[in-house]
């Protein structure tokens, strides 16, 4: 783990802890700005409103520059901040109960969506609309709850900091099955994707490649048609894309994007053809 003294302490929360803008907002008066008292005396149940937590994850060679596990295998842990949205279920006084509309990006919080959350409305930083489907919201809620499948942990319960990074079922599947140990890159991070590349191409081939902090590169490259890069680099170019635009131009990369360095994938169709090791060249 780092040494942030912070680290620790939100384990044993969970995980996670809810953050007061307020000091952020009185920095940065131009460029952070606050729900008004009116938006605030206007919320009601179904309407959104977004908070910003403190969250544990792994590390990140992009974002951190430190590599996600250290000699012995760890997980190296650091701690970032993410915005998330919730639904309002209902307001008393300052609190704000709610739940959670997100999916943490974090890897070692025991924070999820649905999960109960109680906001005081001065650590708001942004409201919404009510959702349309308010009353199927709140009967799922109920059956979500009730659900036996529903592992029911408590959010602030302790978090194993030797845990494995916590990442979608069908990431972690494609890690287990080949024996690869997950390192899910920074999802701001950038990558390399041919042009043309789209939803509809029926050859995909991805590699991860080292990653390097200084062109927030997370090492993939994806591209279609061709299994050869450098003839695809030739006639068809690359441009530089977030992996969130990755996601976008080809959705069904996705479970492979956790796969460590020197790996890669070939797509048919939008199914998995194979997933292999990559050579990887010193030069």
């Amino acid at each position: 783990m780092t040494d942030s003294p912070d680290l620790p302490a939100l384990l044993v929360r969970g995980g996670w802890e809810l953050l007061d803008p307020r000091p952020t907002a009185t920095e940065h008066p131009d460029t952070f700005a606050m729900p008004t008292e009116d938006e605030i005396a206007a919320l009601q149940p179904g309407s959104m409103v977004r908070a910003m937590f403190e969250v544990v994850t792994i590390a990140d060679v992009v974002r951190d520059g430190l590599a996600p596990y250290d000699e012995d295998g760890r997980p190296r842990l650091v701690t970032q901040v993410e915005r998330m949205w919730a639904i309002v279920l209902g307001v008393d006084g300052d609190l704000v109960e709610c739940a959670l509309d997100n999916l943490p990006f974090g890897t070692h919080t025991r924070l999820l969506p649905n999960d109960r959350l109680q906001i005081p409305s001065s650590h708001l930083i942004a409201t919404g609309a009510p959702i349309a489907d308010f009353d199927d919201y709140l009967a799922f809620l109920a059956r979500w709850e009730a659900d036996p499948e529903n592992p029911g942990t408590d959010p602030t319960s302790p978090m194993d900091p030797l845990a494995p990074p916590r990442i979608r079922s069908d990431q972690q599947e494609v890690c287990e099955r080949v024996g690869a140990r997950a390192e899910p890159p920074w999802p701001l991070g950038s990558g390399l994707l041919a042009k043309n590349v789209t939803p509809d191409s029926l050859l995909v081939y991805g590699a991860r490649f080292p990653a390097d902090a200084e062109r927030r590169d997370t090492g993939w490259v994806v591209f279609a048609d061709n299994d050869d890069f450098d003839e695809v680099s030739r006639t068809v170019g690359f441009t530089v894309a977030t992996l969130q635009d990755m996601y976008q131009a080809h959705p069904a990369i996705w479970p492979y994007i956790t796969l460590p360095t020197g790996w890669g994938f070939t797509l048919a169709a939008g199914t998995e053809h194979d997933v292999y090791p990559v050579e990887i060249s010193e030069d």
